[in-house]
């Protein structure tokens, strides 16, 4: 599968300066945070004054609305940024997929696509941490929808397959697929990037640097390729020992 990009350059490394760095984002994103309930106290106010002009309205709502997705942004930087603590354990995704499925479906509906789910009855359990693993799968699909809503009749397609069926070794393969829009291997490449992204202003552009830096922290490892109309997420994960 050597046609996969693979994003390696976001597993974070354990430089002595690296605490220092999480300690400095935490605390930069909570003072920014109260500043943004400042705005959200202060707009609010406005907004129960039922004499103020449509006019007024109309910002005050903005600034309320902008503050709240602020406050969303400071919490999506903090997990990309490697500030969430993963806790390694073994995990069973046969007792994940009932719920997997059931987001998935509800996400795939939001951006009115279709969607297939395949996983085979004798997975094994993997090491990770069961909750960042559901963010990860989950950051995959709304990628794979919100880009296969640009294509007439997308979709997506879920499979999960057992150690050595899809990929030597002893990994359990996920992968994602959707319909998609022509990619070029640079715009693949950019994928992975912070802050990049080709679905407007209203997407923060952090869904596949977040599931890249904590498939690292957990030890897996995550890839994209796009060919023939498809885009395809690979996400390698560890079996338990």
């Amino acid at each position: 599968m050597a046609d996969f990009f693979f994003a390696d350059d976001y597993r974070l490394d354990q430089s002595p300066t690296r605490e220092f760095y999480d300690t400095f984002l935490k605390g930069l994103v909570h003072k920014h945070n109260n500043l943004m309930g400042v705005i959200q106290g202060f707009s609010s106010l406005i907004l129960y004054d039922e004499g103020i002009s449509d006019e007024v309205r109309d910002s005050a709502q903005q600034m309320q609305d902008s503050s709240k997705l602020a406050s969303s942004l400071n919490q999506e930087v903090l997990i990309s940024a490697g500030c969430s603590r993963c806790d390694e354990g073994n995990v069973s995704i046969g007792d994940l997929m009932s719920f997997w499925k059931g987001k998935a479906e509800e996400i795939c509906q939001k951006s009115g696509v279709g969607l297939q789910v395949t996983a085979r009855d004798d997975l094994p359990t993997v090491k990770g941490d069961g909750g960042k693993l559901s963010e990860i799968f989950f950051h995959l699909v709304r990628n794979a929808a919100e880009a296969s809503a640009e294509v007439s009749g997308g979709s997506v397609a879920v499979d999960l397959f057992p150690p050595g069926e899809a990929s030597p070794g002893t990994n359990i393969d996920l992968f994602v697929r959707n319909t998609s829009v022509e990619m070029s291997e640079e715009a693949v490449k950019k994928a992975f990037e912070p802050f990049h992204t080709s679905k407007g202003s209203e997407h923060f552009g952090l869904g596949l640097t977040t599931a890249s830096v904590l498939g690292g922290q957990m030890g897996m490892r995550l890839g994209l390729r796009y060919a023939e109309g498809t885009t395809t997420a690979w996400l390698a994960i560890p079996q338990a020992g």
